[in-house]
């Protein structure tokens, strides 16, 4: 396993590739194996919306044709989706540079996958 110091100086200059496995992360905090303040805040507010999102499908299926409430909760939904691995990836990997034991944490219960970025067709940057 990488050391967290190394860890952080191979992403910042650009030699490391990670993967967030989101729904393994989601599992491990409802299972309450992580408890980093900022990950708990993101999920807070990712369900607010997703309750926000409920009320609205519920509103659009009686407003709507049923066709139509269908079509919009699904793309809705799809966006929705999108946004939170997206997010929520943001917010592990973030949580993994600035906290050594949520980073010892996540890639010892394989929620955070570490590459080196050694693609031979690429140009190097010098930072």
């Amino acid at each position: 396993m990488l050391p967290h110091d190394e860890f952080v100086f191979a992403y910042e200059k650009g030699s490391l590739a990670c993967s967030v496995s989101v729904l393994l992360t989601l599992r491990l905090f409802l299972a309450g194996r992580i408890h980093e303040k900022t990950v708990s805040r993101s999920l807070l507010l990712w369900a607010a919306g997703f309750l926000l999102l409920i009320a609205a499908t519920v509103v659009e299926f009686l407003k709507l044709p049923f066709i139509w409430g269908l079509l919009c909760t699904a793309i809705t939904l799809a966006f929705y989706a999108s946004g939170f691995f997206y997010s929520f990836g943001a917010v592990v990997l973030s949580a993994a540079l600035a906290k050594e034991d949520f980073y010892k944490v996540a890639t010892a219960e394989r929620a955070l996958w570490i590459y080196p970025d050694d693609e031979k067709n690429l140009p190097k940057t010098d930072l």
